[in-house]
Parts: C-alpha cells; sequence; structure tokens
C-alpha cells in the first residue's frame, strides 16, 4: 500500500490539511508517479501542484520549466486550472512563452515569478488547493 492508498483508506478520519499533507508523500516513494494516471484526478492534480510549488521554491520558476518533460508542464498548468488557481496558471502560461534565448529572458522571468502565490498570498493558494479536495474527494460510507 502506498501513501495515496493509505489516504483514501483513512479519508474520512483526515482533514483536507491533512490530505493535502499525506500527497507530499510521492517524495518518500517516487515510484508513484509510475502509477499516478491510475488515481483520481483530483489526487493527480494535488501532487503535481505539490511538485510545481516545491521546484519553484528550489529551483524558480525556470527550473518549473526546464523540470521535466513537455507532459509535465501541461498536468501542471491543467492541475492549477482545474483547482481554480488562475493567477498561478496565467504566470505559469506567460513564462512558458517567453522567449529562452532573449536577453531580457531572466529579468522577465523573476518579474513572473514575483507574481506567484509563493511571494504573495501563499496561505490562500494552498486554502484553495485545500478547498479543491474537498470538494472532490468522496468520503467512504
Amino acid at each position: 500500500m502506498n501513501f495515496i492508498d493509505a489516504a483514501l483508506a483513512k479519508q474520512n478520519a483526515l482533514s483536507d490539511d491533512d490530505f493535502l499533507q499525506a500527497m507530499a508523500g510521492i517524495y518518500k516513494e517516487p515510484d508513484v508517479w509510475d502509477i499516478l494516471d491510475t488515481y483520481p484526478s483530483y489526487i493527480q492534480d494535488v501532487i503535481y501542484i505539490i511538485d510545481y510549488d516545491t521546484v519553484l521554491q528550489m529551483e524558480g520558476l525556470a527550473g518549473v520549466l526546464e523540470s521535466g518533460k513537455p507532459e509535465k508542464y501541461a498536468k501542471i498548468h491543467h492541475a492549477l486550472l482545474r483547482s481554480g488557481a488562475l493567477d498561478e496558471a496565467r504566470i505559469l502560461c506567460e513564462a512558458e512563452q517567453l522567449d529562452r534565448e532573449s536577453d531580457h529572458y531572466y529579468e522577465q522571468i523573476a518579474n513572473l515569478q514575483n507574481q506567484a502565490a509563493l511571494y504573495g498570498d501563499y496561505a490562500s493558494f494552498w486554502n484553495l488547493i485545500r478547498s479543491y479536495i474537498g470538494k472532490n474527494r468522496v468520503p467512504s460510507s
């Protein structure tokens, strides 16, 4: 049983925040990336958002764009949109469209990064994600 299965098994006893924290188990069990698509989309979304936030903190917005395949960018972008984090999705989209060969790339990416929730209303961003979890998970009967 992996961390997702464990959280789903006891989801009635978990708050939305507890469930969110449980999804951070992706870093302890990275093999779950290989089967992530077998779980409900909201779980996939939350894990992609956690990964986005982690990379943003460690490597910045440029790191988010450079830290994976184009499919990963698309999954992060869609996760942000589905969760209602529209400003964050816009920032990511604008960053993706920047010309990486431009002399002003790093200045532009820094400007967009400074608009991210991490550097602004971080608490509201995570409240939005917790609310998304609450709207989508189905407690067992």
